[in-house]
């Protein structure tokens, strides 16, 4: 393993609480009719702030792959795929999550910085990381691809 950070997105973790106790809150006062459908909310919430509460970026001597979670959600790309690599600044408008933006398929859980990925195939990703030039170096001495 040449690189490996776990990213927490704690404004995530805590909205997601804040509003799962909002929604235990108003199905205790609400008629009891209506709380099965507040509380089966809850564990939906909770499972979405399990699976993407933190962004794992891995750089092995043949892969470089990134997953939200526990592993489950994510992608991984064969280093000698990788045309090019370079440090860039998302945007609030970018937001977090998983989607398409600019820079290609943005996958970020915290924060606004992030390396862009070109693949040989064109294809583009935006991972964030606090640590961009950690990633893009560890790329690199894998001989992965160029910075740009």
């Amino acid at each position: 393993m040449l690189y490996e950070h776990r990213q927490v997105g704690w404004l995530t973790v805590i909205l997601l609480f804040a509003i799962a106790a909002c929604i235990c809150v108003a199905a205790a006062i609400s008629a009891p009719s209506e709380r099965t459908l507040s509380y089966s909310l809850v564990p939906v919430l909770l499972v979405v702030a399990a699976l993407f509460s933190t962004l794992t970026v891995r750089v092995t001597d043949k892969r470089m792959m990134w997953f939200f979670g526990v592993s489950g959600i994510g992608r991984s790309v064969a280093l000698g795929e990788i045309a090019s690599i370079r440090a860039i600044k998302t945007s609030i408008l970018e937001g977090w999550g998983i989607h398409l933006t600019w820079h290609g398929w943005l996958w970020n859980v915290a924060g606004f910085n992030a390396v862009q990925i070109v693949m040989r195939s064109g294809t583009r990703f935006a991972v964030g990381t606090p640590e961009p030039q950690a990633v893009i170096d560890a790329v690199q001495s894998a001989g992965g691809a160029r910075g740009t």
